[in-house]
């Protein structure tokens, strides 16, 4: 390679398969690497129904209003995320 060739986009691809759940109340979205959603918590007889499979990364769009990294933060602690559908405050930080 020399620096007259075009640079093309990056080979490695980061993302990865995760599926989108919702609170049969409608109250919390949640994301799982597992597509039968095992790893959602289930507290106060929480029901979780799937609602779509999308490709995760930090250059993927996700199909909510959320952006990726703190999904992807929150499966690699705990193994899911969740979120109240209604927020007010950006979810972040200020860093």
């Amino acid at each position: 390679m020399t620096a007259d060739d075009p640079v093309g986009p990056a080979l490695d691809d980061d993302s990865r398969l995760a599926y989108l759940f919702e609170t049969v109340d409608g109250a919390y979205l949640g994301v799982t690497l597992r597509k039968d959603g095992s790893l959602l918590p289930r507290g106060e007889g929480q029901v979780w129904h799937f609602q779509t499979e999308f490709r995760l990364g930090v250059h993927e769009p996700v199909p909510a209003a959320i952006d990726p990294e703190p999904i992807l933060r929150g499966l690699k602690a705990d193994g899911f995320f969740i979120w109240p559908v209604k927020r007010t405050l950006p979810m972040g930080t200020g860093q």
